[in-house]
């Protein structure tokens, strides 16, 4: 019998390792081997997952609903890890799993690496968290895992990623998929642009999906980008686009409150603006350090100055910061 490795395709032009829906497993000689996807009845009805980025991490909760149709069943249930591409360095850590609201223990287990598969050479799967959990006759069974991630780079973006498409090992569709997507990074947006988000508060969006059949390879991909465009390897302002291109309400749609007032100020310290705000202050005193041309207060500045490029996106920008105050009050 053909058994298909599970979800394990990235480009190899990223390095990070990366993390999936819990799929089932068998033992094999002792080896952890991924079971065929479908060879079972249990149903994943509903999935949450709620991603959290920070500074130095990002943290992924996600809670799974399953229904068994039939007789109580037993599974080897696993949260796979995978190589990714050359010298993938990603890590998890603080990783928690739960069964109907009970903290389960679990054991790291190595997966059988002659595994492979007749479409991709690499990656492969590399071990996955295990734990045994009982699915009871005619019911529906909770579940639960946590963990916090590295990020993956590329030239210009961290990386938040998540594998869903292990959830194809259960039986029939995923019933319905949310995705929750929280930006807690002071200076890097979350491009988010498509339809299927909506924003529920000033650092949060909201995407559902149902019905659905992933393939093994299918992911949830997210790009942090700085919000100045301070890209290497020239200095700031070298790539801040705002002085020289006009902005769009898209362009900025998943700016935060203080991002928005952040780059709108940053438009004004570029002048030389004394700000009167000691946060504003030192934070432009301390970043402006590095600048091309050094953060200087101009005793001669007028907004007389700006250009109406300038002139324009700070508008748009300071527009954008009432609308999102007025619709997300705290």
């Amino acid at each position: 019998m053909k058994k298909r490795l599970i979800c394990y395709f990235i480009s190899c032009l990223l390095s990070f390792n990366l993390f999936a829906n819990d799929t089932y497993f068998f033992t094999s000689g002792g080896n952890l081997r991924p079971a065929d996807d479908g060879n079972t009845s249990i149903q994943m009805n509903e999935e949450v997952i709620h991603i959290v980025c920070e500074p130095d991490y990002y943290q992924v909760t996600v809670d799974f609903e399953f229904k068994n149709p039939g007789k109580e069943t037993s599974l080897s249930v696993g949260f796979p890890f995978f190589e990714a591409g050359i010298g993938g360095h990603g890590k998890i850590f603080d990783f928690e799993c739960w069964t109907n609201g009970r903290k389960e223990d679990y054991k790291d287990m190595l997966i059988d690496r002659s595994f492979s598969n007749s479409d991709f050479d690499s990656p492969k799967l590399v071990n996955a968290y295990v734990r045994q959990i009982t699915f009871a006759e005619k019911s529906v069974t909770r579940t639960k895992v946590s963990y916090k991630s590295e990020y993956g780079h590329d030239d210009n973006s961290r990386i938040i990623k998540y594998l869903y498409g292990t959830g194809s090992s259960w039986a029939n569709k995923i019933g319905k998929i949310t995705v929750i997507v929280e930006n807690n990074l002071p200076h890097e947006f979350i491009s988010l642009q498509s339809e299927s988000w909506k924003r529920i508060a000033d650092n949060k969006w909201r995407a559902v999906f149902y019905n659905t059949e992933p393939s093994y390879t299918d992911c949830f991909t997210f790009n942090a980008q700085s919000i100045f465009h301070d890209y290497g390897p020239k200095s700031f302002p070298a790539y801040f686009p705002y002085t020289t291109k006009k902005a769009s309400a898209e362009q900025i749609s998943c700016y935060t409150i203080n991002q928005l007032r952040l780059v709108r100020n940053t438009i004004y310290a570029l002048h030389g603006y004394d700000f009167q705000s000691p946060e504003l202050k030192n934070f432009f005193s301390d970043w402006g350090r590095y600048w091309s041309e050094e953060y200087k207060v101009n005793p001669d500045f007028s907004e007389d100055d700006f250009s109406e490029i300038e002139k324009y996106n700070i508008q748009l920008f300071k527009s954008e910061e009432t609308r999102l105050e007025s619709k997300f009050a705290r």
